[in-house]
């Protein structure tokens, strides 16, 4: 069960979180941030903005997200997906903005980019079609398309998409210490990658950097199970900003 308050009017004093009980299931929170951020073949957005990932990129930041990671650098929009400030935009309408901005990639991140999958899938289509010449890099922690293969057959037919599956553990126990979900997520993660790899879909594994060594070894060596060499796998650093130590502290990860 998610404790939300819907239809409570911005700025209000005491305004109720999105925060899922311990141990929830990521498929089913999915289902409940859809209903806020997903409308036909729209999606909502917080903001968009030029980047110097991957060498300088446009990048369109999503609300909301079916994970409750800790030391997630999204803080408000992911926390209230259902606020009246975060516009709808369509398909087009992001292709368009993405296009007018600087970089030789676009990508999709902030929140989880999958929850919508009718809408990434024409966004990704838009910008194949508007920006033939530049890449684009979808953000996601995979447990959508672990969910679902033929969503990862769809992700298939474009020659400019790039993969980032953003692992959220080492095992199944480091992935419920870091999102206070059920283990059985992790599972979901990797699945993901093995359907990208037999997918032929261009991706790279990444984690962040919060991690023992030896939890970081043990993940490797399940990649090499998979066929991924341990050079695929990017270690992103985690910004600790106010936010993050706080929830970090609240969890006892600090």
């Amino acid at each position: 069960m998610v404790e939300v308050t819907p239809t409570a009017p911005v700025g209000v004093a005491g305004l109720r979180e999105w925060r899922p009980e311990p141990g929830y299931d990521p498929l089913e929170t999915a289902e409940e941030v859809r209903r806020w951020v997903c409308r036909d073949r729209a999606r909502r957005y917080y903001r968009f903005r030029e980047t110097r990932f991957y060498g300088g990129c446009a990048t369109a930041d999503a609300v909301g997200c079916n994970l409750d990671c800790a030391y997630c650098y999204v803080n408000y929009p992911r926390r209230h997906p259902w606020e009246r400030r975060w516009r709808f935009y369509s398909p087009e309408e992001v292709a368009r903005r993405l296009a007018r901005m600087r970089g030789e990639v676009v990508r999709v991140s902030g929140c989880e980019p999958t929850l919508c999958r009718g809408h990434l899938v024409r966004l990704i289509g838009a910008c194949e079609r508007a920006m033939p010449e530049r890449r684009f890099v979808l953000e996601t922690n995979g447990t959508l398309l672990g969910a679902d293969r033929s969503f990862v057959r769809e992700l298939a037919d474009f020659e400019n998409l790039h993969v980032r599956v953003c692992l959220k553990g080492c095992d199944p126990e480091s992935f419920a210490r870091i999102t206070n979900a059920d283990p059985g997520g992790f599972e979901l993660q990797l699945r993901c990658l093995r359907y990208l790899m037999g997918e032929g879909v261009s991706f790279h594994p990444a984690l962040p950097d919060l991690f023992e060594r030896e939890e970081v070894e043990r993940l490797v060596e399940r990649l090499g199970e998979l066929g991924i060499p341990p050079g695929a796998l990017e270690v992103e650093p985690v910004t600790f900003y106010e936010h993050v130590e706080r929830e970090m502290r609240r969890r006892g990860l600090a």
